[in-house]
């Protein structure tokens, strides 16, 4: 799913210290807001993804300077909690692009040309599932928490996300074991192709 970051939000990061390079990144709301929106590359993914997790350790910024209209000390703890969840979807986002990347939907008898570097990447893309479910457990302990505070934020992505999550209409566990599971057919079939090339050698 892709994230759409506000003109408002370019223009704070253009008009921020980190434009004129004054102090690094300290907050994790500047974490945040430092993730590029567009992905095209591998490494601009794994840029991202340490970024937001960078923003899941990063203190948070005064409630005055927060992406949400905060009022109340309850607003701010339920914003606080959301972002976490928020960020933990996103890198279950990046890394699924990335599992993606070197993953493949069918294997056909001439991909088996490749099948040392089908087996490589196969490898790669099952790291990538498996690391995005932990993402996965924290996203849903945050939503859980979340639930707990009463009220509602003025980010209604944040807020939809939950209810999804906690509605069970967003549950990433189902999608990934099912892209791990497809993976492992394919692994299979490749591992078989490799053991019959040996013995025929």
């Amino acid at each position: 799913m892709k994230r759409i970051i506000p003109i408002l939000i370019i223009l704070f990061l253009l008009s921020s210290p980190l434009a004129s390079h004054a102090r690094r990144l300290y907050y994790a709301e500047e974490f945040y807001l430092y993730v590029l929106n567009l992905y095209y590359t591998n490494p601009n993914l794994e840029r991202n993804i340490r970024f937001m997790q960078w923003a899941l350790k990063a203190p948070f910024d005064n409630p005055v300077r927060s992406l949400a209209l905060i009022e109340t000390e309850n607003d701010f703890k339920r914003y606080k909690t959301l972002f976490k969840m928020h960020v933990n979807l996103l890198i279950i986002d990046s890394y699924l692009q990335l599992a993606r990347r070197f993953d493949k939907q069918h294997v056909y008898f001439f991909n088996l040309w490749y099948a040392e570097n089908l087996k490589e990447s196969f490898e790669i893309a099952e790291y990538y599932y498996k690391i995005s479910l932990n993402y996965w457990s924290e996203a849903l302990r945050f939503a859980r928490e979340g639930e707990e505070i009463p009220g509602r934020i003025s980010l209604d992505e944040w807020e939809d996300e939950l209810f999804q999550i906690l509605a069970g209409n967003l549950d990433y566990e189902i999608i990934i074991t099912d892209h791990l599971e497809k993976l492992s057919h394919r692994m299979a079939a490749v591992e078989d192709h490799l053991s019959k090339t040996a013995e025929q050698n």
